[in-house]
């Protein structure tokens, strides 16, 4: 009876030892896809705001080496999304949606091509646009401490970020001071060239160009200023004829 028993006691031994180890397999396969689920989706929020500076930032910028860092950066979490998920999308199609597929022409490395982009309609704007300068200088800098870029390329694309946003702080003050030229609100207007001023002073816009707007915004502001001068003086002459 004991020898009958001796079998059977080594076989639920077996079956309950091989039901721990088929329960610890379960559970380790179950912890890598949830940590596996959890790197997709940090990747997935990195991806959506890298493509949302890429989109927004060209509204106002086509510099090519700030788009070729972005763009770079973009394909490195693409390709761990793919390693991670290979039934996701292709790369290079994700990569064309988002405007950062490699391009063999670009615009001028140090600057915007011209003010149009950088002159802008609303104080509003103003500060959606510059927040959208400062987040591309966060996640360069970002890569630039995960060792993804040099730091010459954080220096060079810092520097060109910088001049940005005080070429749409400047560009769109003074295209807002014209506008409330045209409609003739001399308040509005000075109030735009002297906030103008205060970006040309006090930012890295320098130079001939940043001479040539700061004696336009002095020309402007003199004229609004001599203008109203005159205003002043023919009303108190009416007045006192009138008295």
């Amino acid at each position: 009876m004991l020898l009958s028993s001796v079998p059977a006691l080594f076989a639920l031994v077996a079956l309950m030892v091989g039901s721990l180890v088929l329960v610890h397999l379960v559970q380790e396969r179950q912890e890598r896809n949830v940590i596996r689920l959890y790197r997709l989706a940090a990747l997935d929020r990195r991806c959506a705001s890298i493509k949302s500076v890429i989109t927004n930032l060209k509204e106002v910028d086509d510099n090519p080496e700030v788009g070729r860092v972005l763009g770079q950066a973009l394909k490195s979490d693409l390709v761990r999304i793919q390693k991670l998920d290979p039934a996701r999308s292709n790369i290079e199609q994700e990569m064309r949606q988002s405007g950062a597929a490699d391009k063999s022409a670009g615009g001028d490395a140090k600057r915007p091509k011209s003010d149009s982009k950088t002159s802008l309609n609303s104080e509003r704007e103003v500060i959606k646009a510059r927040g959208h300068i400062n987040d591309a200088l966060a996640l360069i800098r970002h890569l630039y401490e995960v060792r993804k870029v040099s730091g010459e390329v954080l220096e060079s694309t810092a520097r060109h970020l910088g001049m940005l946003s005080a070429l749409v702080g400047v560009n769109s003050n003074i295209h807002m001071a014209e506008q409330a030229m045209a409609r003739a609100d001399t308040k509005k207007a000075l109030s735009h060239y002297r906030a103008a001023e205060s970006y040309l002073m006090n930012g890295p816009l320098k130079g001939p160009e940043g001479e040539e707007k700061l004696q336009l915004i002095l020309s402007r502001k003199q004229q609004i200023l001599n203008s109203t001068a005159r205003d002043e003086n023919g009303q108190e002459y009416y007045t006192d004829r009138a008295a």
